[in-house]
């Protein structure tokens, strides 16, 4: 290096300058928000002075100066505060004042910089000061939040003249990298171990600041040191590693019932997934469930943390889902909830629930049939402890009454006296040690057949040593029928009677509960022992337990209308919910489509899919089987050309086949006399068309790709689309470049599984559960022609395929196979349909 280059490099002087206000908006104040022990200013501070530098500011306003100049100093930063919205003046008077020749700008809304990327960064900087000096470097692709900019001050105050926009005298940088005529700015791609774009660490919505909570949280975990006061910044690989949790890159929400009047088993199920999974949970103020402050507290002895409780749905938008466990839930507040995100609801009583975007029922329901995505009674936490088969032909002596943590009813008391009343020996579970001191004293005197105890941890282990388990309709009741113990419950609201009765167990109303009623279903014990909760139909599992498969569901999307694509969500009709999605049927455009998936499987379009996946679903390979493909080709040309030809010359037609596949249609339409183009996403079908077929194809996703430049076409007599439409989340951008895409007059043909066809009209469930989880819409032939007016074109012809005479049910007239084809044909109820429409 030169002695010049040297002393430059000696005289040069860097100056770190934090920006920092109070009067932000979106999120007020949010420099001063606790965040593991300190403010969001720290962190950002400490971070920087990671990086060497000669001097280090914080850049305020004046309204703000007062609450921040005590952080400035006891963080060993210097302090000037000036205009609030003019951040470019601010920075040049810190730069007058600091005599910085560079300066590092970050902003104090970052508590997670990446000082090693900045140190690198410097570095950059400084190599390019003697031979290429450069005015602007930052790195690109670092996580939103985790950068920072350097620039050249006397660049800055040369740069700052040239602009009056508020936009750069706010931004800063801008005055220098929109001005690249006048200054030298680089834009470097970070290195790799920071390189992560679609990662966001910055805050500055509630839903940043609650993943930054949630960072910490995580990396003093992983550390072992959650105790200890957090001394020093994190790391870029701590930081990131983070981010890479399921409860960060899935944030999710529970919403249990805390009325009075629910129990406390939604709640208490609540705060066991939150435990489990990192979940916030929502306990608003002002509970009516009295129970509520000291469960939480048990719960939070067990390691909940304090951020992960909210006490509102205002920030609900930040979740990628919210569960619900609510009972019954209010519809006007679950609309609410969904509006601002995705929801699914656990055990949900209400008869609406067109709201909920998934449905998991654990308890079996009181409604048969009813539309729920999974009925998984196998998530019932079962004890493991059971009575022995012949202990069910012993006379019934000990019993145990166990209502819950609330007994909202009150009827613990008067059971238990009932059974003692029987000859039993009762043991009376109450819901709180202080309570069962209470209750001690009023009832143990005048009813010594009856014990009472304050709440028995691990209770459904113990359930087993008591003949006859006293409950309500829910867990208990399960589990106890589980350990082989008699059970009779309690009809603590009408609800609860009539599942009672729908499942086999004996059942008390609560008006009814006396000496007599107990006595006479003791008399008759086969009647006290229903049959156990069986597992889960399909539950192999490898979902594991409620909470797991809960943090599963925090995976899915919700999907709009692929036509109207207005977030409608709530507002369509559910059609069907199977296990890992929901269909819906758009309000506006008729459409069924897919509108919440957790089962989001994209198939990949390399060799193995045409060939080895091919052969083992059809018995040859597709180019083996292109012979036959091509005769459909063949027969879909005859039809384009019989719409096409009869208004146009005889110049040679284009035809653009979107999804060629390894090319059959291209060959047909060739032979047919029509110049081809094909486009595919798999690069082995574009191989095999341009290399065997010796056609023109691309490798691109449609209509993301400059077909006119690639072909030289604007516009094509025809475009088609064979078993492809269905796949297009944004179907309404496809429809828009197809009827850009063909010329007037011009013919736009498809095919596509039918949602009116024999196995939809007849298969119930099983047709959308067969749908592969990338079809996003389900078309209709009754349908088709309304939605695509909507884009320029009429349909000419509808062909039914995918015959399948034996998928008709079996009825008591029995037709042949030959007429309920030619019924299909005309009916069209073929399982399969083509379009063939004309752009008007």
């Amino acid at each position: 290096m030169r002695l010049r280059d040297i002393l430059l490099r000696k005289k040069s002087r860097t100056v770190v300058i934090v920006q920092c206000r109070l009067s932000s908006t979106r999120l007020p104040r949010k420099a001063l928000l606790p965040l593991g022990g300190k403010s969001l200013l720290e962190w950002a501070l400490a971070a920087m002075k990671k990086v060497r530098a000669d001097a280090y500011y914080l850049a305020t306003d004046v309204d703000s100066a007062p609450e921040l100049e005590p952080i400035a100093k006891s963080s060993g930063y210097s302090f000037y505060a000036g205009s609030r919205d003019d951040v470019l003046d601010r920075f040049l008077k810190t730069i007058e004042l600091s005599k910085a020749d560079v300066v590092i700008r970050a902003t104090a809304d970052n508590p997670f910089l990446f000082y090693e990327a900045a140190c690198a960064l410097l570095e950059e900087y400084k190599e390019r000061e003697g031979s290429s000096p450069v005015d602007y470097i930052t790195w690109t692709g670092l996580p939103h939040g985790s950068g920072v900019e350097i620039f050249n001050a006397r660049s800055l105050e040369a740069a700052a003249p040239l602009t009056d926009s508020p936009y750069d005298h706010e931004h800063v940088g801008p005055v220098l990298y929109n001005h690249t005529d006048r200054f030298n700015c680089l834009f470097l791609r970070a290195p790799k171990e920071f390189y992560f774009p679609e990662l966001r660490t910055t805050v500055d919505l509630y839903a940043d600041y609650r993943r930054a909570l949630a960072v910490v949280n995580c990396v003093m975990e992983a550390s072992g040191k959650m105790k200890e006061p957090i001394k020093e910044a994190f790391t870029a690989s701590q930081v990131l590693a983070a981010l890479e949790k399921e409860s960060i890159k899935h944030p999710l929400l529970l919403v249990p019932s805390v009325d009075k009047g629910h129990g406390t088993g939604h709640l208490r199920r609540c705060l066991g997934i939150a435990l489990e999974t990192g979940a916030d949970i929502l306990i608003p103020d002002g509970c009516s469930l009295e129970e509520t402050g000291l469960i939480v507290k048990e719960f939070k002895d067990k390691g909940l943390k304090d951020f992960q409780i909210v006490k509102d749905i205002d920030h609900a938008e930040s979740y990628g889902l919210a569960v619900t466990d609510l009972f019954v839930s209010d519809e006007a507040f679950a609309r609410e909830l969904a509006a601002k995100c995705p929801v699914a609801a656990i055990d949900e009583g209400a008869v609406e629930t067109s709201w909920a975007d998934y449905l998991l029922d654990v308890l079996p329901p009181v409604q048969d049939g009813r539309l729920v995505n999974m009925s998984a009674p196998s998530f019932i936490p079962l004890p493991k402890n059971r009575r022995l088969e012949s202990e069910r032909n012993v006379p019934l002596q000990t019993a145990i009454v166990v209502l819950g943590g609330e007994d909202p009813a009150s009827l613990s008391i008067p059971a238990s006296v009932a059974l003692a009343s029987c000859g039993l020996l009762v043991c009376c579970v109450a819901s709180s040690e202080e309570k069962a001191s209470q209750l001690r004293e009023s009832v143990g005197a005048r009813c010594p057949g009856v014990s009472i105890s304050g709440p028995i941890e691990n209770l459904k282990e113990k359930l087993c040593l008591y003949d006859l388990v006293v409950s309500h309709y829910g867990f208990t009741a399960f589990e106890a029928s589980a350990a082989g113990c008699a059970v009779i419950l309690l009809g603590t609201t009408d609800l609860h009677e009539r599942l009672a009765e729908k499942y086999g167990f004996a059942c008390i109303p609560a008006s009814s509960i006396s000496e007599k009623s107990f006595s006479s279903l003791l008399a008759d014990t086969g009647r006290l022992y229903p049959a156990p909760v069986q597992s889960a139909e399909g539950d192999d599992g490898k979902m594991g337990e409620l909470s797991a498969f809960v943090r599963e569901l925090s995976k899915g999307k919700r999907i709009s209308c692929p036509i109207c694509k207005k977030n409608t969500g709530q507002a369509d009709p559910v059609v069907a919910r199977i296990k890992a999605r929901t269909f819906r049927r758009c309000s506006s455009c008729g459409m069924l489509y897919m509108s919440w998936t957790v089962d989001e499987k994209q198939t990949e379009y390399n060799r193995a899919y045409f060939y080895e996946d091919y052969e083992k679903q059809y018995g040859k390979t597709y180019e083996e089987d292109f012979a036959s493909i091509k005769a459909q080709g063949v027969r879909r040309m005859s039809l384009i050309d019989s719409i096409y030809r009869r208004r146009h010359s005889s110049v040679t037609p284009t035809v653009l086949d979107v999804g060629c596949a390894l090319g059959p249609f291209l060959d047909a339409a060739n032979d047919s006399g029509w110049q081809v183009f094909g486009i595919d996403v798999s690069q082995d079908a574009v191989s095999h068309v341009t290399g065997k077929l010796h056609y023109p194809a691309i490798c691109a996703s449609f209509p993301d790709s400059d077909i006119s430049t690639q072909f030289g076409i604007d516009k094509f007599d025809a475009l088609t689309m064979w078993y492809v439409i269905e796949h297009f989340q944004d179907l309404d951008s496809v429809l828009k470049a197809v009827s850009s895409m063909v010329k007037k007059g011009g013919v736009f043909a498809f095919s596509t599984p039918s949602a009116s066809g024999v196995s939809a009209r007849y298969g119930g469930s099983l047709f959308f559960e067969n749908s592969p989880a990338d079809h996003y819409t389900l078309w209709e032939p009754s349908r088709a022609s309304s939605i695509l007016k909507k884009y320029g074109f009429e349909v000419k012809k509808i062909v039914s395929t995918g015959i399948h005479p034996e998928r008709f049910p079996k009825g008591r007239i029995k037709y042949s196979p030959s007429f309920l084809a030619f019924a299909s044909r005309v009916f069209k109820l073929g399982d399969t349909f083509e379009i063939y429409c004309r752009k008007e």
